[in-house]
């Protein structure tokens, strides 16, 4: 991947074979998911492959969803949750609420020009568009409130970034120094070159700022424009403090093998994407918790739920079908616990547990849900699913501590689960110890097998969340 000579606190993250862009100032406020893709990981062919993310770019609308749902399970977000903009280089920027959920994926849009889109409503996924042109997004810690922007040199000139943040003022009294902000991986000056008309329009704007660090001329008459550069100077201007803003250094035209670029490939591309949501409230009490959930044993007509948390929580091949599901919840309902929204009633997140006698995790307990043993001590952790707008409030913890303290006073002695590697932190911080590799080759991919001892020692048990 080439860079550019400047500092950016923006990392390529990976997960389930998916590549995307996370900023570290927006993660570090611990509100949102976000990410931004890459062309990798996905299922589009030819010019568009694989990681095409538009329905109108000529792609089939299998492989268009089933992107979604890759870059869904890799950020942390449902895609039915998705509202997608419709730009058309406008500085219009619209406030989404919990009516546009599934606009634009699940159901038409019933909007047009809106190339800004803003909202406070946790586990709406905002999504907009890109294939050179900047990518804005802004995160009002203070008021919860979130912000995604396409900004062309059309939306640059009409400073679109400042509309935004002049529409979540008004919308939620939000605050420019407030808020953490970044300018996503676009077309870089360098690979940028524009007419006099474009030109004129940008010294017109910015004046004196428009000087050769943004804009510069070339013998041949033609310019360089900076549109890093020139958002910057729009989001300062508009009250943003230096430190809470963060800019790319990665080109999109420079990478034409990572990422989409319409110049690069004089329009022959496909799409990329940018991808904010606001998740829970953010870590808060049990007492919490326990008032906006109810912890239960699941009910016999809640399989087809926990199957489709399932399906959205994890890939395909690691995914418990419906059939299964409802085969273990037949068989072992006492092994599930669920945490059921008192508000809608509908499960949140559930853990997922098969008692037994043996002592090693075998991929057969994913697949046969007659190898429970009521009398086992042990029991082999099937599935730990929370659905992503609930995430980042501890509803995970919470299920795994009561999880642990009700099988404890059954009488069990050990938890035990395998997870990829990049989830082997989490458990340890539940209580669970790393046993290394384990021989499972559960949907083709590597694991670690984790316990957790739920005996006494002393007055304290060694598993204790």
């Amino acid at each position: 991947m080439k860079k550019k000579d400047r500092d950016s606190r923006m990392e390529l993250r990976e997960d389930g074979g998916v590549p995307y862009f996370i900023f570290k100032n927006l993660e570090e406020t611990g509100l949102v998911r976000h990410g931004f893709s890459t062309r990798l990981g996905g299922v589009s062919e030819g010019y568009l492959a694989s990681m095409n993310l538009s329905f109108t770019r000529g792609d089939k609308e299998e492989n268009v969803r089933e992107n979604f749902r890759r870059m869904g399970r890799a950020i942390g977000f449902a895609p039915e949750n998705l509202v997608l903009s419709d730009q058309t280089h406008t500085d219009h920027v619209r406030l989404m609420t919990e009516e546009d959920r599934g606009k634009g994926y699940t159901r038409p849009l019933d909007y047009q020009d809106v190339d800004g889109m803003i909202t406070d409503v946790p586990g709406l996924v905002l999504a907009a568009f890109y294939a050179d042109c900047v990518p804005l997004y802004f995160i009002d810690p203070v008021h919860r409130a979130i912000g995604l922007s396409h900004s062309g040199w059309k939306g640059t000139v009409k400073r679109i970034g400042a509309a935004t943040l002049e529409k979540m003022r008004d919308a939620f009294g939000t605050r420019p120094q407030d808020v953490r902000a970044a300018i996503g991986p676009s077309i870089c000056q360098d690979c940028y070159e524009v007419s006099e008309d474009v030109a004129q329009a940008f010294m017109k704007e910015f004046g004196s700022a428009a000087d050769d660090r943004m804009l510069y001329r070339k013998a041949n008459g033609k310019y360089q424009l900076d549109l890093w550069r020139a958002n910057e100077q729009v989001l300062l201007e508009a009250g943003i403090l230096p430190e809470h803003l963060e800019v790319t250094n990665v080109c999109t035209c420079c990478n034409p093998d990572l990422l989409f670029s319409h110049r690069a490939t004089h329009g022959k591309r496909g799409n990329l994407a940018a991808f904010l949501m606001l998740t829970g409230k953010g870590p808060v009490s049990q007492e919490e918790l326990d008032r906006q959930f109810e912890f239960r044993e699941i009910l016999p007509g809640e399989a087809e739920q926990a199957a489709e948390i399932e399906r959205i929580c994890f890939p395909p091949n690691e995914a418990c079908s419906e059939k299964m599901m409802k085969q273990r919840v037949a068989k072992a309902p006492e092994l599930f616990l669920v945490a059921v929204d008192r508000g809608t009633g509908k499960l949140a997140g559930f853990l997922n547990g098969l008692s037994t006698k043996e002592t090693v995790f075998r991929d057969e307990f994913f697949t046969d849900a007659d190898l429970y043993d009521p009398e086992g001590k042990q029991v082999m952790i099937l599935g730990l699913d929370v659905l992503p707008e609930y995430r980042g409030q501890g509803l995970a913890g919470a299920l795994m501590r009561r999880y642990t303290d009700r099988e404890r006073g059954k009488g069990r002695k050990r938890l035990l689960l395998t997870c990829l590697e990049s989830k082997v932190k989490m458990y340890e911080k539940m209580g669970f110890r790393d046993l290394g590799v384990s021989a499972s080759s559960w949907g083709g991919e590597e694991w670690h097998e984790m316990d957790c001892a739920l005996e006494m020692t002393g007055q304290k048990p060694v598993c204790n969340l």
